[in-house]
């Protein structure tokens, strides 16, 4: 039947989820533009459109042979509720510099946004399209004194590095390079890489940073039900610029034990995924998942927040044995546990204990010692079955 067809639209109001572990950053090598964005400033978009208003679009890539907006739109695209910070520096800045905490790029970015920076993450655009893998070694390193840097001045931060002049011909072992709060990307779309040969060995680090935004802090970013990144310019998967069904099981598994992060598919579903969370430390550690990592800075600023105000105050002690007074003891168990409740109403922890002990003598140390254990959520890296046939007779 002939008719009018009217569809609504959603979004216009630009409505947000009230989520701050999705505000992200982002540093990049680029260019100025006039009336556009500047080197060295920071900007914060809340969408693909704030990115457009300040001249990055298809054609600042094309026409600088950078990838920025790729970048950007990438992010938006998996997380169009994403918040993002970004700064672009000069091409003439090296991997590394950006990420030195002792330079004005990176540092200058998380200062100014104040600790709201959750995930951050570094993507490299020199002239030269001829980048050796031991310059992104050097970022590694930098990345993590900047982290260890944030951490004790409150802002603790998880980086991702894109793993720019990967070579999985000739495999460095991320994991040993002792870097708990630094992930590196090497997965990359074929279709970018098609569009110029100086992008032949980028890695999709937008990609993976808004997948990172959008994730509950637990979330590991391969959970296949809920991260299907196929769509944009991502339909054809790679390594390195080979397709990544051209690359053997063999080579794969190679590459994901090494600690890097690239895209996969699985047999029996559509779509592209990727193949863990993995950060450059060891897999003993604590913290050899960005989930780790996560959960553990979400817990850090909450339970600041809540004893922060009670810092400098003073502290009832028992008359006759100089030991904590109990109500206070249990006032300061409450006090982090109500800090806590949240994530665990949110399934972000399975549990949570708040300890303190009342034999502290602080009336000589003026420090009270309060201890939080967090059991953190698992993740079903692999799931075994045992199947087998049955006789019934």
């Amino acid at each position: 039947m002939n008719d009018v067809i009217i569809n609504k639209l959603n979004g216009g109001l630009g409505r947000r989820e009230p989520a701050a572990d999705m505000v992200s950053g982002l540093i990049a090598n680029g260019i100025a533009i006039v009336g556009g964005v500047q080197l060295a400033e920071g900007y914060r978009l809340k969408g693909i459109k704030d990115a457009l208003a300040i001249g990055i679009t298809e054609a600042y890539d094309t026409a600088h042979t950078i990838l920025v907006y790729e970048h950007i739109s990438e992010f938006f695209r998996i997380n169009p509720n994403g918040d993002l910070h970004i700064m672009l520096v000069d091409q003439s800045v090296g991997f590394d510099t950006m990420l030195d905490p002792a330079q004005a790029y990176a540092k200058k970015l998380l200062v100014e946004a104040a600790g709201e920076i959750k995930q951050l993450a570094v993507a490299y655009n020199p002239t030269s399209s001829n980048v050796l893998f031991s310059e992104t070694l050097l970022a590694i390193a930098k990345a993590q004194v900047l982290a260890d840097e944030e951490y004790t001045q409150h802002r603790p931060v998880h980086i991702l590095i894109e793993g720019r002049g990967f070579d999985d011909n000739a495999l460095t072992n991320l994991r040993g390079l002792n870097a708990k709060s630094v992930s590196v990307m090497v997965g990359q779309s074929l279709e970018v890489v098609a569009r110029n040969s100086a992008w032949e060995h980028y890695a999709a680090v937008g990609t993976l940073l808004g997948a990172v935004s959008k994730a509950a802090v637990n979330e590991n970013v391969a959970w296949v039900e809920k991260f299907n990144m196929y769509g944009g310019s991502l339909s054809v998967p790679g390594i390195n610029n080979k397709k990544l069904s051209d690359i053997t099981e063999g080579v794969k598994e190679s590459i994901n034990d090494s600690g890097a992060l690239f895209f996969r598919t699985h047999i029996g579903r559509a779509g592209i995924y990727f193949n863990d969370s993995h950060t450059c430390t060891l897999l003993t550690d604590d913290f050899a998942y960005i989930e780790n990592n996560r959960t553990i800075d979400k817990a850090v600023r909450a339970i600041r927040a809540a004893l922060l105000p009670r810092l400098n105050s003073p502290v009832l002690v028992d008359p006759e044995t100089g030991k904590l007074n109990a109500g206070v003891v249990k006032s300061y168990e409450n006090d982090g546990r109500r800090a806590l409740e949240q994530m665990l109403n949110n399934t972000e922890v399975s549990g949570i204990d708040i300890f303190v002990d009342p034999n502290q003598n602080i009336l000589s140390t003026s420090e009270l010692l309060v201890e939080f254990e967090i059991i953190p959520t698992g993740t079903n890296r692999k799931i075994k079955v045992t199947i087998g046939f049955s006789n019934p007779f």
